[in-house]
């Protein structure tokens, strides 16, 4: 499934809160993301409508199964787009930020090959 930025952003920002805390609420999604409280509420109600994501009877917002593996997905582009940049001397803070534009457009045949890349020349971070 190719997601939009929007929707990308979001299950990457519910994965991570996710794994920090164990569950998530609309407001850290807004704080972390850095929006108002109603976007956030569009757009979780398009994630569920989507079955992205499913909620607790307290309102706790948490991935599927389907949502978890388009966010890991997402994640694993951005942290190869990243050592992409880095490794051709693009600096942390530029490359943190341009990796998160980029992961979005990335297809699947370029994400295959610099993963090859990184692979056949045993570059780590």
């Amino acid at each position: 499934m190719k997601g939009n930025n929007s929707t990308e952003d979001y299950l990457k920002c519910i994965l991570s809160l996710q794994n920090e805390r164990g569950s998530v609420r609309a407001v850290d999604i807004a704080r972390t993301l850095k929006v108002s409280k109603p976007t956030v509420s569009v757009t979780v109600r398009k994630l569920y409508d989507q079955d992205l994501i499913c909620f607790d009877q307290d309102g706790r917002i948490y991935l599927t199964i389907r949502g978890r593996e388009l966010a890991e997905k997402v994640n694993e582009k951005n942290i190869l787009i990243m050592k992409a940049l880095k490794s051709i001397g693009v600096s942390d803070k530029t490359a943190t930020e341009e990796a998160c534009l980029m992961e979005h457009v990335i297809g699947e045949e370029t994400y295959r090959c610099l993963e090859r890349f990184f692979e056949r020349h045993g570059q780590t971070e």
